[in-house]
């Protein structure tokens, strides 16, 4: 790889590393809000350049309770019907007026590292149900789960394969979509498909085809399965952290086409590779080694590898591509150290 290091990609990597330094959104969450400051907050998040806040009207930064509970999921599907070995419940209520990320890491436009938050507090306080699997905490049906399985689900088509069964949020919603004809979901415990064919499944309506594979993830993602369907959506960890180690590890065996599957909560799981590549980029800028957490080494040894390859960067653009490109990310964990 070649980069010609212009004045344009210096003050860039310059920037990326200072935004680095920054954590201005972090000290809003958790926080307390009212309906007399959220005027006043929208306007820090204007100043803070957070790109949703930058015209009015501001988006409001409550989520009203009926606009989730009366989801077509929560309408249909009731958790508290759960009975079965190994599984319980708990009813909990969500703290209002508190703010949380509602959804993925969005990507700033300048894609600069200052990408954002998107911060939100519901309105007032609703019961959900917290569940466990043999006493263990298992899953929460809080509406980060709604906002970052939506999208997908409205994606999908055809004949939709999906990793990870959980409570059959996503089966559900996808189900509901025209363009989905079936839906094949390989779950790797035996004892979550039995709780959802018989407590989960029978609140379902719909004349589509559900199939239910018990099986691991990483012995079915390979291209003669995948290929077998129209659509592939994953769904198999908690949050970023094991996200982006199990999306990793996923890529090792496969690479599937990029346009007909998708990963839960991609970017957040992703953010961190944006800056390992640009502190790769400017390690090769000052010719000098950089010293990276232990848990992100293999990354980090990843990206080296795949920039042996030939490749002329003479932009800032074509360097923003790199950077942040999920494609281009998605081939660098492909790699095989």
């Amino acid at each position: 790889m070649k980069i010609n290091f212009t004045s344009d990609i210096h003050a860039y990597l310059d920037r990326c590393l200072a935004n680095m330094q920054k954590n201005t959104q972090n000290q809003f969450l958790g926080k307390k809000i009212s309906k007399k400051e959220e005027r006043k907050i929208q306007l820090q998040f204007q100043k803070m350049g957070i790109p949703e806040f930058q015209s009015e009207p501001f988006p409001s930064l409550f989520i009203p309770k009926d606009e989730w509970i009366n989801t077509p999921y929560h309408q249909a599907i009731h958790l508290d019907k759960i009975k079965h070995q190994g599984f319980s419940y708990q009813k909990i209520d969500l703290i209002p007026n508190e703010l949380f990320n509602f959804d993925v890491i969005q990507k700033a436009p300048n894609r600069e590292l200052n990408d954002w938050m998107k911060l939100r507090a519901l309105d007032q306080s609703v019961s959900t149900i917290y569940l466990f699997q043999n006493g263990k905490d298992w899953m929460l049906d809080a509406p980060s789960e709604a906002s970052t399985n939506d999208p997908y689900a409205k994606k999908a088509f055809g004949h939709t394969l999906t990793f990870g069964l959980g409570i059959g949020y996503f089966l559900f919603m996808a189900l509901n979509n025209d363009k989905v004809t079936e839906i094949t979901v390989v779950e790797k415990n035996k004892q979550v498909i039995e709780m959802f064919q018989k407590c989960i499944l029978p609140q379902f309506h719909t004349n589509k085809k559900i199939h239910l594979i018990q099986a691991d993830a990483f012995d079915c993602f390979n291209q003669a399965f995948i290929t077998k369907f129209d659509y592939t959506y994953v769904d198999i960890w908690q949050n970023n952290d094991d996200g982006l180690s199990i999306i990793s590890k996923l890529l090792e065996r496969y690479n599937p086409p990029f346009q007909t599957t998708d990963f839960w909560i991609e970017d957040s799981c992703f953010e961190v590779v944006w800056t390992l590549q640009v502190l790769y980029f400017d390690s090769i800028r000052k010719n000098k080694k950089v010293q990276i957490q232990r848990k992100y080494q293999s990354i980090y040894k990843k990206i080296q590898l795949f920039y042996q390859q030939p490749i002329n960067i003479q932009t800032v653009d074509e360097l923003k591509h790199y950077v942040y490109d999920n494609q281009v990310i998605r081939q660098i964990l492909s790699q095989k150290l």
